[in-house]
């Protein structure tokens, strides 16, 4: 199995090559490990917490020049919406009775390509992410069940730099044209609330845990044609971030919150298994250190079928149209990458 990724901001790929992969029952278990973690967002039988064990780990500078195919492909997404409009309405029914104050609502959107894509089309693939995106996180793995999962996401779950922890409450989203002039103040009630939540929902897990802690003012994020609010965290490193992991995921900016009857209200609503979508990977204790996303932008590819992921943050005030329209842009992530 192989596995590449680039950090934000580099021209290094690391590239892995596995042939043990562990599974890992509980995500505290993972502060003492060391390897490449792809995690879901549940946990359950059929979609383990991976932990891969590298036999070999290269790097290499992302290539100025690359040739890759135009990818044709058909897709289901006039077949998606009126189950979205569904499961929105009742997510609202469920923020208006006050159940929840937030539930992050995802769809999916599958693509039959043209051709089955092989290895030469999948690692072409990832090269087009690394420059479509250079201030993203962007990943290929390739799972045991030969699957291959192409990620290109903003948001740290949790990295060290330099002997300090860091992670992130990324959350609202709008798009470069629309916040172009705008400070974060400026944004619109609803995009502030919804970071607001996410990042008051972080300190309280780092005070519980009893880790010192700084924060940054609220500021914004580009994600490729997308820019979020963005509070940033740090903190001492520590001999153990796996109680630190185990916190945090699944954060308010994936799941809602309450986190568990959220997490919860997901499952009974959404149509979709969301597998990796939404969960967290990076590699944990390796030569490159320790570099945790949330799994945001992303695509699940087996064979000539692609399954690509989005959601969206709603409060009781949310409206549906912009709603399916921030999926819709959230979507192009992947999309632009096979064009």
């Amino acid at each position: 199995m192989n596995i590449l990724y680039r950090l934000p901001e580099e021209k290094v790929v690391h590239e892995l090559r596995c042939s043990k992969v562990l599974t890992i029952n509980h995500i505290r278990e993972l502060g003492k490990q060391s390897g490449y973690v792809f995690a879901p967002f549940s946990v359950g039988g059929k979609c383990p917490t991976l932990l891969f064990i590298p036999d070999e780990e290269f790097s290499w500078i992302v290539p100025n020049r690359f040739s890759a195919r135009h990818i044709e492909y058909t897709s289901d997404d006039s077949q998606r919406r009126l189950r979205y409009l569904e499961e929105f309405q009742a997510c609202i029914k469920c923020l208006k009775s006050q159940e929840i104050k937030k539930i992050v609502l995802s769809r999916g959107l599958r693509l039959q390509m043209d051709s089955i894509l092989d290895a030469d089309d999948l690692h072409n693939l990832f090269i087009v992410a690394c420059h479509h995106y250079p201030h993203s996180y962007v990943a290929l793995i390739e799972t045991p069940n030969q699957e291959n999962w192409l990620i290109a996401t903003p948001e740290v779950l949790l990295e060290e730099k330099e002997g300090t922890l860091r992670t992130m409450a990324l959350a609202a989203t709008m798009s470069i044209e629309e916040a172009a002039h705008l400070k974060p103040a400026q944004w619109s009630q609803k995009n502030r609330e919804e970071q607001r939540i996410v990042a008051e929902y972080i300190e309280n897990r780092l005070e519980e845990l009893g880790i010192p802690h700084q924060f940054s003012a609220v500021h914004t994020k580009i994600a490729g044609q997308l820019v979020h609010l963005c509070t940033d965290f740090s903190m001492d490193d520590c001999p153990d971030i796996g109680p630190i992991i185990a916190a945090l995921h699944p954060t308010p900016a994936v799941c809602g919150l309450p986190t568990v009857k959220a997490a919860s209200l997901i499952n009974q609503i959404e149509h979709h298994n969301r597998l990796y979508y939404a969960g967290f990977s990076g590699p944990i204790h390796l030569e490159a250190g320790t570099h945790l996303f949330v799994t945001l932008r992303c695509m699940q590819l087996t064979g000539p079928t692609a399954h690509l992921y989005a959601g969206g943050g709603l409060l009781a005030e949310s409206d549906a149209e912009s709603e399916w329209i921030e999926t819709q842009r959230k979507l192009k992530t992947m999309l632009n990458v096979l064009q």
